[in-house]
């Protein structure tokens, strides 16, 4: 599925189940963390889009005893409102319809699937002001993993700048392990998500890209984390110095950055 509008492509090349599973079911070892998990599961869905990824973990685990909590954001619903109209075509809805349709209407919806229980909810705006406001605080939990999801960098900047990784890194409870997977693997978001306060590793590959980035606030929870040889490759890239507004352009590391990423605990092991 494209957006004419946006100019991108939603899950290119394997699509959506198989690009879901991979890069935040599987790697994210949710039906493990899920079962070993007392109480209330809380997961972000950061870019809703046509809902593939949040069906990709809930049907993952709807075979096991759970209350999850699955909070997504987007700017708009067309896509999974087109995605609903064309169910049949795209194959991934697995009898969930009927939800995402009460879903869609009322931006929230509350079900249980086999031993699972669901409470779904939606935020409709942008992600980084509410992110940034006193309101975001106290209306949400704290995730225990985030599935992040946003158009590139070229065409939706705010969704990639620093202050944003920082906001949401601040957000994250220190007690709570919380893992993030996305599809970049660009040095320029690595060493943003580094300097935001982040752990970061090598994430699984999808499509026809070799690797992926996936983030953490406790480094245990990163398989491959990157190393001084990545951080040595960080230094020569020309386009390594995070974005501090919503603005996309390429610069190499400041000698600030620089010396920051040096003392990030991450390469200090």
């Amino acid at each position: 599925m494209r957006s004419l509008v946006d100019a991108e492509t939603f899950h290119p090349v394997v699509g959506p189940v198989v690009e879901a599973e991979s890069l935040y079911v599987n790697q994210l070892q949710l039906r493990e963390r899920i079962k070993n998990h007392a109480g209330e599961f809380v997961i972000w869905d950061v870019g809703l889009g046509a809902a593939a990824n949040s069906l990709a973990v809930l049907r993952a685990t709807r075979d096991i005893g759970c209350k999850i909590r699955l909070v997504s954001f987007d700017h708009t619903l067309e896509p999974l409102e087109f995605a609903l109209r064309h169910a049949a075509e795209l194959g991934y809805f697995d009898g969930y319809e009927i939800h995402l349709k009460e879903f869609l209407q009322k931006k929230r919806v509350v079900f249980a699937e086999g031993s699972q229980a669901v409470n779904w909810e939606f935020h409709l705006g942008d992600f980084p002001a509410w992110l940034s406001s006193k309101k975001s605080i106290s209306a949400q939990a704290p995730p225990h993993v985030i599935l992040f999801d946003a158009y590139s960098p070229a065409q939706n900047p705010a969704m990639w700048t620093l202050p944003l990784f920082t906001n949401l890194f601040q957000r994250l409870d220190p007690q709570r392990p919380c893992a993030m997977p996305t599809y970049s693997r660009s040095t320029i978001l690595r060493t943003t998500l580094l300097l935001a306060g982040f752990f970061v590793g090598v994430g699984h590959a999808t499509g026809l890209k070799e690797e992926t980035t996936i983030a953490a606030n406790q480094l245990d929870l990163l398989a491959e984390p990157l190393g001084r040889r990545w951080l040595e490759r960080a230094r020569r890239s020309h386009s390594a110095e995070p974005l501090a507004e919503p603005v996309y352009r390429v610069a190499p590391l400041s000698a600030d950055s620089w010396a920051k990423l040096q003392a990030h605990p991450q390469f200090a092991l």
